[in-house]
């Protein structure tokens, strides 16, 4: 049995990632894909356009097997932290054969030569770092540039590969997957017709930035039918106006009274520097928005996404010293599945006969198995649902179900 891993936020669940599962299954050979997918929250720091389990049954029916939930702690985590649970937890699983992720290069060597970089930190490129870091860089753009210096003469276009967001998360997972000394191969394919965060369209496709901007709008359904699976576009079609489309600010109200009544203790949660906390406290009370405090808070030294992603952990109560705790348990204590297709239950068998983690399919049983600490991180999901769901009644007065009673989705 060949198994293939991939790593996903399907926000919304696209042509594009048709694509990309059908080219992960004829470069590796695979008989299973598993895919570790986001929940509510995604990694740029905002909430998914449409709840996890309905694009779990998306994916699911655009060529998926199995669908694990990668923690919120994670999913909201920078680029490195959301490529190293990711990865870790499919190396946990025990019988993953190989990884395949999208890439703009489409080659897997030039980032594999980054990854090693990264890694091992030569002197030179450390003194870079530190230079262009103390000149008021932010981390990812001194990073970028210290990696000029050292390799610019090795790597053709290096200097556009190191702006690509789909390079960059392949350069991570590759770095997982060195340091966790395993033995999953990767393989990359390239970009299929549209770049990310592209708002051109090509023939079927757009991507899923466009997607989302068109779900905004009122005819949004009637929109993205053109670039996403007749399955996706019915029950966008369903649930539109009922459960999504759902963006950041909705969240604003408590956003706003979060950021009053924190305004002390900012820099406690997860992403919150110290500059931030201070501009926090100079602007307030007079912007109301989630997108107009990310834009405010913009600077020079944070982006646009580091700024989201510390708003969204202030919402979440996801701390700093949350994250470091699970760090050094390999990240995920355990499987979390929200859906799979019936005729691969031995795909299932398989994992149970190679993995050490629990796995949860029944959520009221995970208390009856999982230690202290791992139900803590599970508790983080719980309690991101729960906000997500109350949101979703505030703004369309439909109550979605909580994690305990939606159930798995099988197809």
């Amino acid at each position: 049995m060949k198994i293939c891993g991939l790593i996903t936020e399907y926000n919304p669940f696209h042509n594009g990632h048709v694509h990309h599962m059908e080219e992960a299954r004829r470069v590796t050979g695979c008989d299973y894909l598993i895919v570790v997918m986001s929940g509510n929250y995604v990694q740029r720091g905002t909430p998914a356009v449409i709840d996890k389990y309905e694009r779990t049954r998306m994916a699911l029916n655009g060529g998926a097997d199995l669908i694990l939930e990668l923690p919120v702690l994670f999913s909201t985590g920078s680029a490195e932290v959301f490529a190293a649970a990711a990865v870790s937890l499919l190396n946990q699983l025990g019988c993953v054969d190989t990884i395949c992720f999208g890439s703009e290069i489409g080659e897997i060597e030039p980032l594999r030569q980054i990854a090693r970089v990264l890694n091992e930190e030569p002197t030179a490129f450390r003194e870079d770092l530190r230079l262009f870091l103390r000149s008021g860089m932010n981390y990812p753009a001194a990073r970028a540039t210290a990696l000029m210096e050292l390799l610019a003469d090795e790597i053709d276009d290096l200097e556009e590969i190191l702006q690509s967001p789909n390079n960059i998360l392949g350069i991570e997972y590759l770095r997982a997957l060195d340091r966790f000394q395993s033995s999953i191969v990767p393989y990359t394919i390239k970009r299929w017709k549209t770049e990310h965060d592209s708002t051109e369209t090509n023939d079927n496709v757009a991507s899923a930035t466009t997607l989302r901007n068109m779900l905004y709008e009122e005819d949004g359904v009637e929109r993205i039918t053109p670039y996403v699976t007749p399955f996706t576009a019915r029950e966008f079609a369903l649930k539109f106006g009922f459960c999504t489309p759902v963006r950041a600010n909705d969240f604003s109200q408590l956003l706003q009274y979060k950021l009053m009544t924190e305004k002390d203790h900012l820099t406690d949660y997860l992403d919150f520097a110290p500059e931030l906390k201070e501009r926090v406290i100079n602007i307030l009370p007079e912007i109301y928005t989630f997108k107009e405090w990310a834009e405010s808070l913009k600077t020079k030294s944070f982006t646009r996404t580091r700024i989201n992603r510390a708003l969204l952990h202030l919402l979440l109560n996801i701390r700093e010293s949350d994250l470091k705790d699970y760090i050094d348990e390999d990240y995920c204590m355990y499987m979390r599945i929200l859906g799979f297709r019936r005729e691969s239950i031995p795909l299932l068998s398989e994992i149970k006969q190679n993995t050490n983690l629990p796995m949860i399919s029944k959520m009221a049983d995970a208390k009856n198995f999982l230690s202290p600490k791992a139900l803590r991180l599970l508790q983080f999901d719980i309690d991101a649902t729960d906000l997500y769901r109350n949101v979703v009644y505030q703004k369309f007065r439909t109550q979605l179900k909580d994690d305990y009673t939606a159930g798995l989705i099988k197809l």
